[in-house]
């Protein structure tokens, strides 16, 4: 089968197009032919050593997000079978092939395809699980930085389905996009200060970094909360204002997959495909994303 995967860490000239044997499914194990991987900023920072304290050794194979087919389950598996259609989280999944744990996928959706479904797993996990941290309540003022991306396109659709008041930061050539999601108030960041418009704030999500997050605490009520994705949180800035939060870590589990495929089928969520590259282009795929020039999820089509 071919993969896409690395022998040092680097640029993405590190990324090799090989022939690798299928892997063996052990007794816990289920064997799932890839039809396409969603391509996330992780991805390329596992590529470039952020992340070698919790990488696996060399070679690896790239990839985690995925939608596919179920070929072979181990003994063990009840609750799976051969031919189920499902997406998830896979290790390695830039291949033709992966073995993934049953706790880390779920049954598609049956309304979308293979390319919408791989755009789910992290960014669909990451906007449900921070809303859920941030106990997001109907008709609380909530503020998302980085609004159009992955993360921040999902976070804005359930938090209307919460019926919250959603306002979100993007850039200029996405504030369109968001509009037609429903986002009640959009924020060119090139253009305008958030701090000008946003006030009453319950939750803040910040999605982007830099110093945005600490000029937030500013617009929020006493007793919000404030969640970043991307470490910028400082509980000494934030106790100044009177806010409480944290930084942000994805869980990948099957129960939340499973409840983010219900509010696909009930349309309640939708996502942005963006470009759908081969295999055999992984390494333009991740430069796109690296790059922040991809409007809607970069896919490749194993």
């Amino acid at each position: 089968m071919k993969v896409a995967r690395i022998y040092s860490y680097g640029n993405s000239d590190q990324i090799k197009i090989e022939e690798s044997p299928q892997p063996q499914v052990h007794s816990e194990d289920i064997l799932v032919k890839v039809h396409d991987a969603g391509v996330n900023p992780v991805d390329w920072k596992i590529r470039e050593g952020f992340m070698k304290q919790t990488s696996p050794h060399f070679p690896i194979t790239l990839g985690q997000d995925f939608a596919g087919e179920i070929v072979a389950v181990g003994d063990q598996v009840r609750d799976f079978k051969p031919g189920d259609n499902v997406f998830g989280f896979a290790p390695g999944s830039y291949a033709e092939y992966a073995l993934v744990s049953p706790y880390k996928i779920a049954l598609m959706p049956k309304s979308l395809n293979y390319e919408a479904a791989a755009s789910i797993p992290t960014p669909g996990l990451t906007a449900w699980q921070l809303l859920e941290k941030a106990q997001l309540k109907a008709y609380q003022n909530i503020l998302i930085h980085g609004a159009a991306g992955g993360v921040g396109s999902i976070a804005c659709q359930i938090a209307l389905w919460k019926k919250a008041n959603v306002m979100g930061t993007a850039s200029a050539d996405d504030v369109s996009y968001l509009k037609k999601l429903g986002v009640q108030r959009t924020i060119d960041y090139k253009k305008d200060r958030f701090e000008e418009f946003a006030k009453d704030i319950d939750v803040v999500i910040d999605l982007v970094g830099g110093d945005t997050l600490a000029r937030s605490y500013q617009v929020m009520k006493k007793g919000g909360i404030a969640l970043s994705t991307v470490g910028a949180f400082k509980e000494a800035d934030a106790a100044k204002f009177g806010v409480q939060g944290a930084n942000f870590v994805m869980s990948p589990n099957a129960k939340d997959l499973s409840e983010l495929a219900k509010l696909f089928d009930q349309k309640v969520i939708q996502v942005r495909v963006g470009e759908v590259l081969p295999l055999k282009e992984a390494k333009q795929a991740q430069d796109i994303s690296q790059n922040g020039h991809a409007h809607g999820k970069v896919i490749l089509k194993i």
